[in-house]
């Protein structure tokens, strides 16, 4: 009995020392793996599986609004609290890595081994300021978090920082600057996102992810510029380094562009493929078919007409209507037969239930019409009726008002 006693105080002067011996106050190969083995498998997992599960629920519920250019992520759309708000919450995931990171991080130096002084890779090693292994992952996944969350600039700081002080991670750095520039994007500041792409170079990226979203972070910034001719070239790259619903919205979006230089081949393909991939809903298939018809080139458009009139029939499509007959009266305005896209044009702010941005645009377009034909008086109340749906950054809003 007595032995025990005495084996018991032994037992957890043991376990404190070696408890002790693991301390990220300490610098040994065996306090670099136990506050890397703990981050990883501790904190970081349920941060990351929160991440995970917040990003579905964005992913899965977030509606684009596909009368404007799309986001290159649902996430800037929290910028502008006037468009459609992507959902989830990422607080939990940044509460875990800011804990992982005050509980876990190892800033004391090693011992200093003699004979390496001149050697640049133990050089390198001593210059570090970060020495738990596994830490920069929840530095990065802070960041993201923090970009989903909306707090863009908090996000370009934390972004910053990595690619400041985790230098020997050279995809990691690339990576961090290239979402550093998507913040600012995001932000709407063109000239910060213009300084931090100035130092990227693109033919030194040998990552194809980082690439892609380099590419990607590119086309942000010429399109925050309103330069779509400049954007296209970029965004046509990073579409191919995309994969799922992300890739479908990029497609949409270069599609738009091609449209706003007034390239209809290349969108009609575009909007194709956006709505021809396995990972469109059903309501980006329908939006895609709509703007293909917009762009078409031929010069026959009685097929075209018929196979929208034949989508009305459709009872999932009762809610869409407006667009559909919009749509119509496009291609007959696009024939110069000005009777048929009255018509059309009359008929889609009929249809409309929404009572939204859909329904304007028809009513922008009629009044168009009549205004150019000078007959004012039917183009006032098409204007009176669509100016309240529409949002002050609306294109030529001060001069339709």
């Amino acid at each position: 009995m007595n032995r025990t006693r005495r084996f018991i105080p032994l037992l957890i002067i043991a376990m404190v020392v070696a408890l002790a011996a693991c301390s990220n106050k300490t610098n040994t190969a065996r306090s670099r793996f136990w506050q890397s083995f703990t981050t990883k498998y501790n904190v970081y997992f349920n941060g990351k599986t929160n991440y995970d599960e917040q990003m579905k629920v964005m992913m899965d519920a977030y509606e684009d609004d596909y009368s404007q250019h799309l986001y290159m992520h649902p996430a800037e759309a929290r910028s502008n609290p006037k468009a459609p708000q992507p959902g989830g919450s990422f607080e939990r995931t940044i509460e875990k890595m800011e804990k992982a990171i005050n509980l876990h991080s190892i800033k004391k130096k090693p011992k200093r081994k003699g004979g390496k002084g001149r050697d640049p890779k133990y050089q390198e090693w001593m210059a570090r300021e970060e020495y738990n292994p596994f830490l920069h992952n929840a530095w990065y996944l802070l960041a993201k978090a923090q970009y989903m969350k909306g707090d863009f600039l908090d996000a370009a700081a934390t972004f910053r920082y990595i690619a400041r002080h985790f230098t020997w991670k050279n995809d990691l750095v690339q990576e961090c600057q290239v979402r550093e520039a998507l913040c600012y994007c995001a932000m709407g500041w063109p000239v910060e996102a213009d300084n931090v792409l100035s130092h990227i170079h693109l033919e030194e990226i040998t990552n194809k992810r980082v690439l892609a979203l380099a590419n990607a972070a590119f086309a942000d910034y010429y399109i925050k510029v309103q330069d779509s001719e400049s954007a296209i070239p970029y965004l046509a790259k990073a579409v191919k380094g995309f994969k799922g619903n992300e890739k479908v919205r990029m497609n949409f979006l270069l599609g738009q562009l091609y449209e706003d230089v007034g390239d209809k081949h290349n969108a009609y393909l575009a909007y194709k493929q956006a709505g021809s991939s396995s990972g469109s809903t059903y309501r980006t298939k329908f939006n895609a078919r709509i703007k293909q018809s917009a762009v078409y080139e031929g010069t026959n458009i009685a097929s075209e007409v018929k196979a929208l009139k034949r989508m009305t029939r459709y009872d999932r499509n009762k809610e869409y209507l407006d667009q559909i007959y919009y749509a119509i009266g496009n291609l007959y305005l696009s024939h110069a037969d000005t009777v048929n896209a009255i018509e059309n044009y009359k008929l889609a702010a009929e249809k409309s239930t929404r009572n939204g941005v859909d329904k304007a645009i028809s009513q922008l377009t009629l009044g168009g019409i009549y205004f150019a034909q000078r007959q004012y008086d039917d183009a006032q109340p098409c204007y009176a009726e669509a100016i309240p749906l529409v949002n002050e950054d609306y294109p030529n809003y001060k001069l339709l008002k």
